[in-house]
């Protein structure tokens, strides 16, 4: 079940250049990373007393998962990220829904608990869907 969004993600060329624009909104970088296990270069921000982040996401790897993805779309709105509490489940259920699968089983994110998969919805929307997990589940 979808918990809330947690995130949008923006596909940059350059999350340098992308950066002062987002300052310039008052958003505040919460959180930076070189490369990810995606092979993507990702930077968060976030309006001051909200949740929900925006992720600059530039390519970095040839190889990464979702590069096909990505330097298919171009600049712009790139995915949305869902926080779930059954990471599984949700993953098979947008599956039986005709969602074509980036990742067949979720990975491991950035901190310990956390899970991370990604879903392509089709050439119509052109997005990709991640679904979160913090695993915060009793």
């Amino acid at each position: 079940m979808i918990l809330r969004i947690d995130h949008v993600g923006v596909v940059t060329s350059d999350i340098g250049a992308a950066a002062p624009a987002l300052a310039l909104l008052d958003l505040k970088c919460t959180y930076e990373d070189d490369v990810d296990v995606y092979g993507v270069a990702t930077s968060f921000w976030q309006c001051p007393g909200d949740t929900t982040s925006i992720e600059l996401v530039a390519p970095v790897r040839e190889d990464a998962a979702v590069h096909g993805h990505l330097k298919r779309l171009g600049p712009g709105l790139n995915h949305v990220a869902f926080e779930v509490d059954d990471i599984d489940a949700d993953l098979r259920a947008l599956q039986d829904r005709g969602a074509i699968l980036v990742d067949e089983e979720p990975r491991r994110g950035g901190r310990p608990g956390l899970r991370v998969a990604f879903a392509h919805l089709g050439p119509a929307t052109g997005l990709l869907v991640e679904l979160v997990d913090y695993g915060t589940r009793a």
